[in-house]
């Protein structure tokens, strides 16, 4: 689905697994950046599917990045330390650099993703600036990926549309 109205992500700052400080939406480097965001425990697995699948997809894209990214911030301060432990032996070592515990405003991330399902994963397509061009949510399917694919292209598309082609100067 399209968003509802357009949304820009929250600004957010924090670590990957694999210990890289990220800020957010400063991060993001490619022409869009995927988001595939988590706001309770038993979206952990649809998160691991959707990336897994991003990842043999978009994993080496020169065009398109990629973060995992699980809401943290409501969880107990007192639980936030096995839950970071938790996570670090269980995601894989090649995708700890996507993989960022979002410890703050997660109110932000609710209102961007248009959270209403608690246990889904939520995929967010944004440009550089953050804004949220597309988003769905939920199991990535086949039917649910071929969408996601077929919309990312046509975002890709649209970006370039937007950027300055090659010069049209005669060659000297």
């Amino acid at each position: 689905m399209f968003a509802q109205q357009t949304a820009e992500i929250p600004p957010t700052h924090g670590a990957t697994l694999a210990g890289t400080e990220v800020r957010l939406p400063e991060a993001f480097k490619t022409k869009i950046t995927i988001l595939v965001v988590g706001f309770s425990h038993a979206s952990q697995e649809q998160i691991a599917n959707w990336g897994r699948l991003i990842s043999a997809d978009y994993g080496k894209s020169q065009e398109v990045d990629y973060f995992e990214l699980a809401m943290l911030a409501k969880a107990p301060k007192l639980l936030r330390g096995m839950i970071l432990k938790r996570l670090q032996s269980t995601v894989r070592f090649d995708e700890r650099p996507h993989f960022i515990p979002v410890l703050e405003d997660e109110s932000g991330w609710r209102t961007a993703a248009h959270y209403d399902k608690p246990d889904d994963a939520y995929i967010l397509l944004v440009d550089r600036k953050g804004t949220v061009l597309w988003q769905t949510d939920g199991e990535p399917t086949n039917a649910a990926y071929a969408r996601f694919k077929a919309e990312l292209t046509r975002v890709l598309e649209a970006q370039s549309d937007r950027s300055p082609g090659p010069s049209s100067a005669p060659p000297h």
